[in-house]
């Protein structure tokens, strides 16, 4: 289902190819290859939120369920973090995006952001004049509907002297006929030109990893790098259960799915090391399952269901796993840094949130593993229907939100925030209307499909409803 390092069955390379100036998007809205009238959707809005979930991170049906032992959310008139509504809000900084997916920027550099589109587009933002320009394309992708595509990127902890960075997308072919997974490195490399202007050469993919899907849904996507002490280059890979639903179906292994078999990279967090010189992969030696010869080593913690959102608390080095659930919960994971040897089984497809998973033909649902981990917080129905992980605020900006953990809904368009002390989650609540409408504009959010930091530790909001990204200011 994976190899480390190049496949030789897979087309050899994708390259990137750089471009001059930025393309004038259509002022439709594009999701996930679908023009969206904007009449419609607030007609669903309006509704509620009985709508199915067939974009980005699920196929199941959105059902409009209670549970009596989901995290509670926060709806009294409590006093917000800082005692008003008007401490922070979201401020607009790029628009017409063509499904917009992701964005980060480089260890060190405070003057950019990279907008990662599932089209294969990689745009550069300059944060002083919020002028867009292309960084690079990825070519050769699948289609770029549904949840395939261009998914993740991370920098280098070096990239400032390397220019290496690093793509999750998705190919043509594979075993299943559904599209490949490539984990692979690029690099930048500046040239000067006549009247010093600089253009990018062409990079080579060189390929980490790749892996087969059974469907094309539940694709993971998000890749990066963590700050913890010891843990320098080890690249951290999350991965779908490989589609379709409850973890059954062609390509689902079995007895118990995907996520619950270390045979198969799916329903993982995997972990690699990763040679910035080179471009050589190699195992962790305190990888779970380093010394096995029958799991797959490069597998970290498992038992996940489509982690499409993650990220690392940049000063406690505790992960954060939104993972996107099937009928009936969304859930937040966490993993702690006093456990850097991972091997966590969060529970699915046995459990979702922190229930027995309650559907499948024939239903898959039981008592949690032995040894699992619990999420730290689970919601249901009520209050969305497609977690998207985010992050633990860690700039200047906004004091209200240091330490909390900011994080969204695609499906119900809101921003929430709690407070986690690795025991205990407190204080969880929609601050949506904190920062929408914008306080300059007067701009709503649709569909948040990503968080993001800057080099700095301030947050920005990916919005793939209507192609913009929001920054938190104050």
């Amino acid at each position: 289902m994976g190899s480390a390092g190049p496949n030789k069955n897979d087309q050899p390379v994708r390259v990137l190819l750089p471009e001059e100036e930025m393309r004038n998007e259509s002022a439709d809205l594009h999701l996930f290859g679908q023009t969206v009238d904007k009449n419609m959707r607030a007609h669903k809005r309006a509704a509620g939120l009985k709508e199915w979930r067939v974009f980005l991170l699920c196929a199941a049906p959105f059902l409009i369920t209670a549970a009596t032992n989901a995290q509670d959310l926060d709806r009294s008139d409590a006093p917000t973090p800082e005692g008003t509504a008007a401490s922070f809000t979201a401020q607009r900084i790029a628009t017409g995006l063509t499904q917009p997916v992701f964005v980060t920027a480089p260890p060190g550099d405070t003057t950019h952001l990279y907008i990662v589109q599932q089209n294969g587009v990689i745009l550069g933002l300059d944060l002083a004049t919020n002028a867009l320009s292309t960084f690079f394309t990825v070519t050769g992708l699948t289609s770029f509907s549904g949840e395939q595509g261009l998914l993740g990127m991370a920098f280098d902890p070096n990239y400032a002297s390397n220019g290496k960075f690093y793509l999750d997308f998705t190919v043509p072919g594979g075993a299943f006929g559904n599209g490949v997974t490539h984990v692979s490195e690029f690099q930048a490399t500046p040239v000067k030109k006549k009247k010093k202007h600089k253009k990018k050469h062409l990079s080579t993919e060189q390929v980490l990893l790749t892996f087969n899907h059974p469907q094309t849904n539940h694709n993971g996507g998000w890749i990066g790098f963590s700050p913890r002490t010891g843990d320098a280059n080890n690249l951290y890979i999350a991965t779908g259960d490989g589609g379709n639903s409850y973890d059954q179906g062609p390509g689902h292994l079995e007895p118990g799915g995907n996520a619950q078999s270390n045979t198969t990279l799916l329903g993982k967090m995997l972990r690699i090391h990763v040679d910035p010189n080179t471009a050589g992969v190699t195992i962790p030696s305190n990888n779970p399952f380093f010394a096995s010869g029958t799991f797959r080593r490069e597998i970290w913690a498992y038992g996940l269901r489509n982690p499409f959102r993650n990220s690392f608390d940049r000063q406690t080095g505790r992960l954060m796993i939104g993972d996107v659930g099937q009928s009936t919960r969304e859930e937040i994971d966490a993993q702690e840094a006093t456990n850097p040897g991972g091997g966590e089984n969060y529970g699915w497809r046995l459990r979702e949130g922190k229930i027995m998973a309650p559907g499948g033909s024939p239903p898959v649902g039981g008592a949690a593993p032995p040894g699992s981990v619990d999420p730290i917080l689970d919601y249901d129905r009520s209050v969305g229907g497609t977690v998207i992980g985010g992050y633990v605020y860690r700039g200047t900006q906004i004091p209200a939100l240091q330490g909390k953990y900011i994080f969204g809904d695609y499906l119900a368009g809101k921003i929430f925030a709690l407070d986690y002390d690795g025991t205990t989650v407190s204080n969880f609540q929609d601050i949506t209307s904190m920062l929408f409408p914008t306080r300059t504009g007067g701009f709503t959010l649709f569909n948040p499909a990503s968080f993001g930091e800057d080099a700095n530790g301030e947050l920005y909001i990916v919005d793939i409803g209507n192609g913009s990204i929001y920054k938190i200011v104050p």
